[in-house]
């Protein structure tokens, strides 16, 4: 292998290591080799850790020693299989002499944590759209307490309320989406009724022709129908869609023109609570004032001398 070749981009090394590993794991898992299942389990292990921990080496010179140690233990664990006398008490050394960090099993990969918060283009859950938490009770509006009515605006002829700016992603994505499917359908009817009902007419002609002059039927294969209908056909299903998506917005409107007058609704008497509290305020704040002021007269008097 050249030398400016890293060994874990290189196949043939990648080949070899993965074959070496599947040897050793699956002989250490062998019935004839005379361990106990605490003893294989740690065996596997050692195994594991050890080519997790050499992965990475990119020596020439550790990679032959990590090869022959293993093509080593490889030797010794199918003579321990044949005849379990010498090999078994070196593999019983190899296991009281390791490391404990060796014979435990590897710790898994770490993975990242899961994104708590979604995509900013993500649509929110059903139970969180507007249309669904909207009016808000006065607790929940924070920050001045002060209500914002919201207003319909026209998006490309597609109703939204108007919260707060800026405006959401995700709205933006969904009108989006929304107004290249409504230009494709319009598209697709316009080509269809203009340029392939057309074509579908003169084929039609043509088919009339044929059969005042040469006696062919129209319906001589048995299909039936004129070409013209297929476009005809096409340009009435997308009118259908069409309209059903208009009736939808219809209901859209109205969903939200109910949002708008609960929420004109709440403010004008949250406005007037306000309001009566502030007067409130302003009155208990200059009683207070007089009450200060008469205290403040009724002591003058009595250093004076003078009654109240």
């Amino acid at each position: 292998m050249p030398n400016f070749v890293v060994p874990k981009r290189s196949g043939a090394h990648r080949v070899a290591a993965i074959a070496l590993y599947r040897a050793l794991l699956t002989q250490c898992a062998a019935p004839p080799l005379p361990l106990a299942d605490d003893q294989r389990a740690a065996l596997r292990n050692i195994v594991r850790n050890k080519f997790r921990r050499n992965r990475h080496v990119h020596s020439a010179r550790l990679l032959k020693l990590s090869f022959t140690a293993g093509y080593e233990l490889l030797d010794t664990l199918d003579r321990a299989s044949s005849s379990p006398a010498a090999p078994s008490s070196l593999l019983t050394t190899l296991l009281t002499t390791a490391p404990p960090h060796l014979t435990q099993p590897p710790q898994g990969r770490k993975l990242p944590p899961p994104r708590l918060t979604p995509s900013p283009e993500a649509c929110p859950p059903a139970e969180r759209k507007v249309l669904a938490v909207r009016p808000r009770p006065a607790a929940a509006l924070g920050g001045s307490g002060v209500r914002r009515v919201p207003r319909i605006v026209s998006a490309n002829l597609f109703p939204m309320l108007r919260l707060a700016k800026p405006q959401p992603r995700s709205l933006s994505r969904v009108i989006t989406d929304k107004v290249k499917q409504r230009q494709r359908r319009l598209n697709l009817r316009g080509e269809a009724a203009d340029g392939w009902a057309w074509v579908a007419a003169q084929e039609d002609g043509w088919d009339g022709v044929l059969a005042e002059v040469c006696g062919v039927r129209e319906d001589a294969e048995g299909e039936g129908g004129r070409w013209v209908d297929e476009p005809l056909h096409l340009v009435r299903a997308i009118s259908g869609q069409l309209a059903m998506q208009k009736v939808g917005l219809e209901e859209l409107v109205g969903k939200m023109q109910g949002i708008v007058d609960k929420e004109e609704e709440l403010a004008r008497v949250e406005g007037m609570q306000r309001r009566r509290e502030r007067r409130e305020r302003m009155m208990d704040k200059r009683r207070e004032e007089d009450v200060r002021k008469l205290l403040g007269r009724s002591a003058d008097s009595r250093k004076g001398g003078k009654p109240i």
